[in-house]
């Protein structure tokens, strides 16, 4: 099979995969449906997936990594001494552009009959990203004074998954770049803002 060929028979049982997840849930659509749909017989299915759940998990694979080259990408990222540089600005309009272009599948999983563990997955990835880079920067560290680490972690969390749930829930009607803000924003407020310039690395560097 070519790869064009392949291209565009996982295109079409993604997309078929997607609004029948929306309709029907999981547990409730199966392969000849998925088949039919798609327009293929089930032996072509079975050379792409071991099964409905090996799709799923598949897809939302993709969808991690993908949001992972964009989030990691150190052309992308400038230190400074600033909270909203644990990520560039760039890099957070590129994720939304990224959700955006994939919502269809990302409303569903986020939705009623979608997958409940993907966002606390994705939760759990973008934390452990985060801590990486922290770990990684010369001039933030992670934590409020006022508050535990693993509370000041979650704040900042939930706040800036409450925004994008939000915005995936009304439709993704606000654009990539207003959403970016509104993350910047929850980021830099004192109350969501974790991230600090730890100014004893700072002073360290000007002795």
């Amino acid at each position: 099979m070519s790869t064009q060929r392949h291209t565009e028979t996982t295109n079409k049982i993604k997309k078929t995969f997607t609004k029948l997840l929306k309709e029907k849930g999981l547990d409730a659509m199966s392969v000849t449906d998925i088949a039919r749909g798609s327009k293929i017989n089930r032996g072509t299915f079975y050379l792409h997936y071991l099964d409905k759940y090996d799709l799923m998990d598949k897809m939302q694979d993709d969808l991690i990594h993908d949001l992972t080259l964009i989030l990691d990408d150190q052309k992308e990222c400038t230190e400074s001494n600033t909270p909203s540089s644990i990520f560039s600005y760039a890099q957070i309009v590129k994720a939304l552009q990224y959700v955006k272009q994939e919502f269809a599948f990302i409303e569903t999983l986020t939705g009623e009959k979608g997958d409940p563990k993907f966002v606390a997955r994705f939760k759990a990835y973008i934390a452990e990203l985060i801590k990486e880079k922290v770990q990684h920067s010369q001039n933030l560290k992670m934590g409020m004074d006022y508050l535990p680490k693993d509370y000041a972690d979650e704040v900042l969390l939930s706040g800036v998954f409450s925004i994008i749930l939000l915005w995936i829930d009304k439709g993704a009607i606000e654009t990539p770049e207003q959403v970016a803000d509104m993350i910047i924003q929850v980021c830099e407020q004192s109350m969501f803002g974790p991230f600090q310039v730890d100014t004893t690395k700072t002073k360290e560097k000007e002795l």
